[in-house]
């Protein structure tokens, strides 16, 4: 009877501490309930002409349309999650046959009338998805001044790039591109890109929305002040210059946009 008696009591004492472990509250206190929230994840697109642009002195803000007699703005149509979004056409005005070499400045950008320039620009984004970093922006003169016959052609000129200076959309906390150069020379050669922003995979730069401005307005308090309208300069050499055909002439910037590898 001892025994069994023990033995009772034992299993008696078990099934107590099993009890008591199974009455435990199935969450953290009785005035606690968590909710779940959920989101699915797509890689977006950039482009397609839905963007504004940038203004590169005030990153703030969003620049209006420009003048009707400023130079061209270029809105790419094509949308992606890298793509390049905007650039400006390059206006070099008239010149005139020399028997020196002769140089020129774009006109820069014009909007509210005048009231507001900005030198040339080119924006882009960066909204790949899963963490992807890095890319390279060039440019290149991927075809020389010629008329619409292409007879005549302005043989050697070139474009040189100064004062440039990169802006992020001001929501943008992202670390901006630390390698961009600043002034860069396009010539008609056909291999001549010129690199001039890096986006570093490795240091995870460059995401988001930014813009490449090549000269300031002087009112900028940022950059180099007033040089909106000396940044972008064409050189004829001397020896075409003596023997241009008048008429006008056209030239084609391809900027583009890289993934890094």
């Amino acid at each position: 009877m001892k025994a069994r008696s023990l033995c009772a009591t034992t299993l008696a004492a078990i099934l107590g501490v099993s009890l008591l472990g199974n009455a435990a509250p199935a969450f953290a206190a009785p005035t606690e309930l968590n909710s779940t929230g959920t989101v699915k994840v797509e890689e977006g697109t950039a482009g397609g002409g839905d963007q504004g642009t940038v203004d590169p002195e005030n990153p703030n803000e969003i620049l209006p349309d420009p003048d009707p007699e400023s130079p061209g703005e270029n809105t790419n149509s094509d949308k992606g999650p890298l793509v390049v979004e905007k650039t400006t056409d390059l206006d070099f005005g008239t010149i005139k046959t020399s028997a020196d070499a002769v140089t020129s400045f774009a006109k820069p950008m014009s909007f509210e009338a005048g009231a507001k320039t900005r030198g040339a620009y080119v924006q882009w984004a960066d909204v790949r998805s899963g963490g992807t970093y890095g890319y390279t922006v060039t440019a290149q003169l991927s075809s020389q001044f010629k008329d619409t016959t292409g007879t005549n052609v302005l043989t050697g000129s070139t474009i040189d790039f100064s004062n440039g200076m990169v802006s992020a959309q001001g929501s943008n906390t992202n670390t901006v591109p630390s390698n961009a150069q600043t002034a860069f020379q396009l010539t008609e050669a056909a291999d001549d890109a010129k690199t001039i922003v890096t986006a570093s995979k490795d240091l995870k730069e460059g995401k988001g929305r930014y813009i490449m401005e090549f000269g300031q307005s002087k009112d900028s308090t940022v950059g180099t002040p007033d040089t909106d309208t000396s940044s972008v300069k064409l050189t004829v050499p001397a020896a075409t210059a003596s023997n241009m055909a008048a008429t006008d002439y056209t030239a084609t910037v391809t900027w583009k946009i890289v993934a890094a590898q």
